[in-house]
């Protein structure tokens, strides 16, 4: 059976979408209207890292200084720019609260420990032990120590303390890993305040790391007081 078109019938159909589409144009109408715009919807409130008491801290004021790939030599100033970092965390924020205004000290303590889990999930390979988390504690005091003398407002404790290297010692680097034997030194903004694990003598660092992407955490790490300085 063969199917017969109708070519004058298909002409009639197409002259009358024709006609359509123009009478659509006229009155300003659209055969294919647009879709109807998506509701605005309101930006999330910004959540504070402290307690409402305090002054609001975002989420991104509290990213570690990381440790880039690098000779054996560059990392070394890595883990000590690194650890800078971490005892200077938060300066310029506390810096910025007015002195002697209504801010309660557990803001200090608070911020201190934000960067503390900031630091030891970022910038060390996962430890969870007791020994590790004592270690994790005891530079979050140290950073604490920093943040309380800058909110006091002293005026010669109001820079940064850093690490010094004393001499490289002996260190190496493969494509699993980097081993960094050094000695340094922590000087901190007001010599002989403060306890500072002994850091701030010179003190024998033995560092071992690993390869995370594009920078290194650290798998193993010890300091013992440096002999001849």
């Amino acid at each position: 059976m063969k199917v017969r078109v109708s070519r004058s019938r298909g002409r009639k159909w197409t002259t009358a979408a024709a006609a359509l589409a123009l009478l659509a144009a006229l009155s300003g109408c659209s055969l294919f209207p647009s879709p109807a715009p998506l509701p605005d919807i309101a930006p999330a409130t910004p959540v504070s890292a402290l307690p409402p008491e305090c002054p609001f801290v975002g989420k991104n004021d509290l990213t570690p200084v990381r440790i880039p790939l690098g000779t054996p030599r560059e990392t070394i100033g890595s883990v000590l720019n690194a650890y800078s970092g971490w005892l200077n965390a938060g300066s310029e924020l506390v810096a910025a609260w007015s002195p002697g205004s209504a801010v309660p000290e557990t803001c200090v303590e608070r911020l201190a420990s934000r960067y503390a889990d900031a630091y030891s999930t970022t910038l060390f390979t996962s430890h969870s032990d007791v020994a590790w988390q004592n270690y994790f504690a005891a530079v979050k005091v140290m950073n604490q120590q920093n943040l309380a003398a800058i909110r006091s407002a002293a005026a010669e404790s109001s820079g940064r303390g850093k690490f010094e290297l004393l001499q490289e010692i002996d260190s190496s680097a493969t494509d699993s890993g980097t081993f960094l034997k050094f000695d340094a030194v922590y000087r901190p903004v007001v010599a002989g305040q403060g306890s500072w694990e002994d850091l701030d003598k010179p003190t024998r660092w033995y560092v071992e790391l690993v390869p995370a992407g594009e920078f290194l955490v650290i798998n193993y790490i010890e300091t013992k007081s440096a002999a001849g300085y």
